[in-house]
């Protein structure tokens, strides 16, 4: 069931964007270790796509459970703030992304510069573009345009080449905030909002349908910003159906614990069987497929909320 929130009309008197006000409580969202779990699986999946297990020949779309969880978390954080205070301090949101995610990347690019230069040298020239493409936060973009493939490596990979996906969310972590104070100026109901989020999904995978081209390396696709937003939108529509800040009073049976927890398994073991099996030349995986991945990836992260919230977390 949506919440429902009261309109913007209703608080006409305060701009959806304030510059000098408290951060949001830390307290008004809650912290779920069954999200932790979910994160590992999807790196383990990746890893294991990358050294070419057997078992993980899906794993690339570990990339998309990241997405689900990203857009769902940040989302959570946009809308405790709006809830508590009925605006979105955009400098103090960017602001933690950076200290959170800057440090730790700039600290990643210098010591792989130090080791492509000390230990090979020949690869400065392309690690040059690789740097500024990830320092931008434009890397899937760059790739694209330099028409490299995330499926075939003809040489050694880049050793950057992982920054695409960090690009992709640093872009939306970027945008989203506006277009969230966009959404509740003209979408001021939380099931409006819901409709717009989930409208903008289903734009983005119909671009990636649209644009994907059976035969051939489908990297276009995979990379670009607006044809994985889906995963990102996604998350971010959860996140307003099912605020981790609106649930600690939510109470629940055995039976309806039992049936989140049948239906979130349920849910999980698709996701599993996906990762496992899932062909990345198999055009329905560009056609609806990883739309449908991304789907059931959110529903254990529905079904681990409501299960813990309901036990009163």
């Amino acid at each position: 069931m949506l919440h429902r929130a009261p309109t913007y009309d209703q608080h006409k008197n305060k701009s959806p964007v304030k510059e000098n006000i408290h951060p949001p409580d830390r307290s008004l969202t809650r912290y779920m270790p069954g999200l932790d779990g979910l994160r590992a699986l999807a790196l383990l999946a990746v890893m294991a796509y990358h050294w070419q297990f057997g078992f993980a020949s899906g794993g690339f779309l570990g990339v998309s459970l990241f997405f689900v969880l990203s857009g769902y978390l940040i989302t959570d954080i946009l809308a405790a703030q709006w809830h508590h205070s009925r605006t979105l301090n955009l400098k103090d949101f960017w602001m933690r992304r950076i200290r959170r995610l800057m440090p730790a990347m700039l600290f990643t690019l210098f010591m792989t510069v130090v080791w492509v230069t000390l230990f090979d040298p020949a690869r400065l020239p392309e690690l040059r573009n690789d740097v500024l493409g990830a320092v931008t936060y434009i890397s899937n973009w760059q790739f694209i345009w330099e028409q490299k493939s995330y499926f075939e490596s003809f040489g050694p990979p880049s050793p950057l080449g992982h920054f695409w996906s960090l690009a992709v969310e640093e872009q939306f972590y970027l945008l989203w905030p506006i277009l969230m104070v966009i959404g509740l100026r003209f979408f001021p109901r939380r099931g409006q909002l819901f409709t717009f989020i989930m409208t903008g999904a289903a734009l983005s995978a119909f671009a990636m349908a649209a644009l994907y081209v059976p035969g051939t390396d489908p990297s276009r696709v995979y990379f670009g910003t607006d044809t994985r937003a889906f995963g990102l939108l996604i998350g971010a529509a959860l996140a307003l159906v099912w605020p981790s800040s609106k649930l600690s009073s939510v109470s629940s049976t055995r039976r309806t614990r039992h049936s989140l927890n049948l239906v979130g398994g349920l849910a999980l073991f698709i996701v599993l069987f996906m990762l496992w099996k899932t062909d990345r030349y198999d055009p329905l995986v560009y056609q609806g497929g990883m739309l449908g991945f991304s789907v059931a990836a959110a529903v254990p992260v529905a079904a681990h909320i409501l299960h813990r919230c309901g036990a009163g977390c």
